[in-house]
């Protein structure tokens, strides 16, 4: 039983332990500048938010208490009704609670009482509520506390009138990869291990620093009942993760896109999705989805949308060789198949063969695969359900110490059962099954099975101690349990820490720092919170739902705010935290840095700073780099130029600066923005004719980097004057007149002034097509609207209406524009304005830059609407993109990188930061 300080009627006071005493130091300060009484109460801290509230809910620590390599986040899970109230991560496991009274277990939210009910939600921390049991209620606070450590902190109560006994198991699940080295430290309280951190291709490619082993502490507050740890969390085939050998060289990997009929990216169901490769028609050997990668982690069938497979686990491969893959996505009945051949070996290491699954399974795998060890494991009987009398069956084995390829061990079985015999005593096999059919077509093949000795925790919580309990590799979950007794209106206290570190660093030094958190008060990282969010204005939304949106919105933009660190000298953003993936983690871009304007609201220093990450690493003749990171600084070479990033900066800087009036920064952002400008219009007018091309990698310059009609079916950017740099290009010299103006400036603003005006005159002279009432690309070489074929330039896309924005268009033209724009067959969708017109046979709702909303253009539109005086439009436009917004927020709890125009449906990359910018849609409409 739990021991006697466990159980009491309320939380034990805080013992002052140096970090408390700090944390009470800065509480002290906190309530000195508090909101005085008669302020509205904290939104975020009065919550009643249930799963189908459009509340953000990935968390991650204060930016103060962060770092950028070893930075672990979670996203609460109390949505799905199959789990239970998880912190969800990318790779580090998940955080779980669970309960039982007598035989009944309460894990999943289907099996409550009364589902999880949130409190509380800022960036770092959550507060909850929910009932396992009638009479027992449970609330729990979640606290980020830093990137290296997190608590959670659980008071349960008994509510009825009967004492009750309870067990409370607390533990990790890892369902992605493995735990391993794991120690139970009885005395110490704790578990510890280490996990798997593995980087994609893009962290190896750009020479970003990673930490691929993390050691952890898993801590609990008071001595646990038992400490445990199992290689599944419940009863089955012990999974076996995909072996990565990053110090291996890449040989020949075939992959590609992995998409259903209508186009969609398969991206929901990675973990239960199959692959079956075979080399030259060769039926004695396959590979599969778990086939090891070599000089990469990426796993062979990604989150994402793709697929990929080393044919070099086949041994020797040749020009020449024929390979043929199947794939099947998720629980479906489609599959789809490719062929292709080896090629160009010497000059390259891989092959894209785009795959989709839309065909009806013409051979059914075996399913329900299991097994029976006998002989101390060295005879192995495995048994599957019977297809039908008709096929017989292929039963292939791998060698998990040898090699990454299946060999077929079994053939034309008529039995649905095979047994393996004198297998030796260290050796670990899997086993798969494959179905023919009489006219000897291949099934996919079966789950995999192998021969290691499993145990798993559920097993474990139905009979306690009857099992192996003390796995040390190969595990899947971690637990600390416990016994409480409580008598009515009794309450039991529990605070659990998790903290990670580099292996390098002390085990027992990692442990202590842990136990600092066990005496932290929570409500000093709610008061912190409270003040950073009370600079937010209020708006007062009619519509709860919009409401909910706004809040989340800057949780996001907050959350993924790093600090000063290596190279960067300031605060920095990156794309995506939590999960973290290289693309979204490397540091900031100017298209991405458009949600500063809505991020200034709540921290106008923070936005400044981040800024001036761009000023700290910009070159003496003006060049900005593509992305700039605190490891990172990316140019990308191309064409004898280097990439830079669209020219939104000077108007961001004069943006943040009507927010913050840092007549400082101004200073500073005006001269930065005044040479990267001359850098821009000097090194992208080719043909010196007044007008711009996209240049170096022009594709990545542009921003709309995949999936556009016009450099898909066209021709390369920098083949064209483009509209939408020209546009970018006016707002920037009208940004910098305004600069120049308020520094006093008055010969340069008017400089600037004529140099927007005479770009806009030449924007309308050269890209207005008057026939169809809208703007569009020109060949720089003849300024037609003919590249190949007559008239190919004329492709409706989102660029077309950023004349709107630049301030561009005439009364006219505008009027144009906006019939355009709201004609429900082309751009006025359901949920936003569409970056392809819908009636263009390249659309695709779900693609990337050929059809999604993506919010930061629709805030360009919204902006140009509003300033042509079309306010109802503006609004509508808002209502469509928030609903959208709101209606995935409900789904999943997240906020992603762009949103179908036609359904509620979103990709391909979640808690995205230029999702914020739906914020400055409602201040910029707010009072109008």
């Amino acid at each position: 039983m739990m021991r006697n300080e466990l159980i009491q009627s309320t939380i034990r006071p805080i013992t002052k332990s140096p970090l408390s005493v700090c944390f009470l130091l800065i509480l002290l300060l906190l309530t000195s500048t508090v909101c005085s009484a008669e302020e509205p109460s904290p939104y975020l801290s009065s919550l009643s938010a249930t799963k189908n509230s459009p509340l953000y809910t990935t968390y991650c620590a204060a930016k103060e208490r962060s770092e950028f390599t070893l930075d672990e986040g979670y996203h609460f899970m109390f949505y799905d009704s199959t789990r239970g109230p998880d912190f969800i991560t990318d790779n580090a496991g998940d955080w779980c609670l669970a309960f039982k009274n007598g035989a009944n277990y309460v894990y999943e939210l289907k099996d409550m009482y009364k589902e999880p009910v949130i409190t509380s939600s800022y960036a770092d921390l959550v507060k909850y509520t929910y009932h396992p049991f009638e009479d027992v209620k449970v609330d729990v606070a979640f606290v980020v506390h830093s990137s290296r450590a997190a608590l959670q902190d659980i008071v349960i109560r008994n509510v009825g009138s009967q004492p009750v006994k309870l067990q409370v198991f607390s533990f990790l699940n890892n369902s992605t990869r493995t735990f391993e080295n794991v120690a139970l430290h009885k005395d110490k309280r704790a578990i510890t291990f280490t996990h798997e951190e593995l980087p994609d291709s893009w962290v190896l490619e750009h020479d970003v620093p990673y930490i691929s082993e993390v050691q952890n502490v898993f801590l609990f507050s008071q001595p646990p009942d038992r400490l445990t740890s199992f290689r599944s969390h419940k009863w089955g085939n012990v999974e076996i993760p995909q072996s990565v050998d990053l110090n291996r060289e890449q040989v020949f990997i075939v992959w590609g896109k992995l998409s259903r009929k209508d186009g969609e990216r398969c991206t929901e169901q990675s973990a239960k999705s199959k692959l079956m490769v075979l080399l030259n028609d060769d039926k004695s050997r396959i590979l599969t989805e778990t086939a090891p990668r070599w000089g990469s982690s990426d796993a062979n069938v990604t989150r994402y949308g793709y697929y990929g497979v080393e044919l070099g686990n086949f041994g020797d491969i040749k020009n020449g060789d024929r390979f043929t893959v199947m794939a099947t996505y998720g629980e479906s009945d489609s599959i789809g198949m490719i062929s292709g051949s080896i090629s160009s070996l010497r000059d390259t290491s891989d092959t894209r063969v785009d795959l989709v699954i839309g065909e009806a399974l013409a051979v059914k795998s075996p399913e329900g695969l299991r097994k029976d060890v006998w002989g101390s494991g060295t005879e192995i009987r495995l048994y599957w359900k019977k297809v039908s009398d008709d096929v017989v069956y292929n039963v292939y084995r791998r060698n998990y110490r040898a090699g990454g390829a299946y060999e077929l061990i079994a053939e034309h079985l008529k039995q649905a059962f095979f047994t393996d015999k004198n297998i030796p005593g260290e050796s670990i096999y899997g086993y798969v099954v494959v179905t023919v059919d009489p006219q000897g077509r291949m099934s996919i093949h079966s789950d995999e099975i192998n021969n290691i000795a499993g145990s798993d925790f559920l097993t474990d919580v139905k009979y306690p101690g009857q099992i192996k309990s003390d796995a040390v590799d190969n595990v899947k979950v971690v637990s600390g349990s416990y016994t409480i007794e409580l008598a009515p209106g009794a309450s039991a206290q529990l605070r659990v820490i998790r903290a990670v570190g580099r292996t390098s660093e002390d085990q027992q030094r990692l442990i202590a720092d842990a136990h600092h958190l066990l005496t932290v008060d929570v409500d000093m990282y709610v008061a912190a919170d409270e003040q950073l969010y009370s600079r937010i204005p209020r708006i007062d939304f009619k519509d709860r739902d919009r409401e909910m949106l706004y809040w989340s919105a800057f949780t996001l933009m907050q959350q993924v705010m790093l600090p000063p660190e290596a190279k960067c000298h300031y605060n920095y953003y990156v794309f995506s935290r939590e999960p973290q993936w290289g693309w979204g983690h490397g540091g900031q871009v100017f298209h991405e840095s458009l949600t500063i304007l809505a991020y200034a609201f709540m921290d106008a220093t923070s936005a400044m700073n981040s800024q001036r990450v761009y000023l700290d690493r910009q070159h003496a003749d003006g060049y900005i780099n593509y992305r700039t990171g605190p490891y990172l600084d990316e140019t990308i070479p191309y064409n004898n130029q280097l990439t830079t990033s669209a020219p939104w900066y000077a108007w961001q800087n004069w943006e943040v600066y009507k927010i913050s009036n840092d007549r400082k920064f101004l200073e500073e952002m005006y001269q930065s923005s005044k040479s990267f400008y001359n850098y821009y219009v000097k090194n992208r007018d080719g043909d010196g004719d007044g007008l711009c091309e996209w240049g170096a990698h022009a594709v990545l310059e542009s921003v709309r980097d995949g999936r556009v009609a016009v450099w898909d079916e066209v021709g390369w950017p920098s083949n064209f004057e483009a509209l939408d740099l020209n546009s970018m290009l006016v707002v920037e010299a009208k940004a910098l007149a305004a600069m120049a103006s308020e520094l006093g400036y008055d010969g340069e603003a008017m400089a600037w002034q004529r140099d927007a005006t005479t770009r806009a005159k030449q924007i309308n002279e050269t890209m207005w097509d008057e026939a169809t009432g809208f703007y569009y690309n020109v060949d720089k070489k003849n300024h037609t609207f003919t590249f190949k074929k007559p008239n190919d330039l004329k492709r409706e896309e989102i660029i077309g209406f950023l004349p709107l924005w630049a301030g561009i268009a005439n009364e006219q033209q505008a009027k144009a524009l906006v019939q355009k724009l709201t004609d429900p067959k082309k751009f006025w969708r359901k949920y936003g304005v569409p970056s392809l017109s819908a009636d263009d046979p390249y659309y695709n709702p779900k693609g990337y830059w050929n059809g999604p909303v993506w919010v930061e253009w629709n805030y360009l539109i919204v902006r140009g609407l509003i300033d042509y005086g079309f306010v109802d439009e503006a609004r509508e436009l808002t209502d469509r993109v928030a609903a959208n917004m709101i209606a995935q927020l409900k789904k999943d709890h997240n906020l992603w990188e762009f949103y179908s125009p036609d359904d509620q449906w979103s990709g391909y990359h979640k808690t995205y930061i230029w999702a914020g910018i739906i914020n400055r849609m409602f201040m910029d409409l707010e009072n109008r």
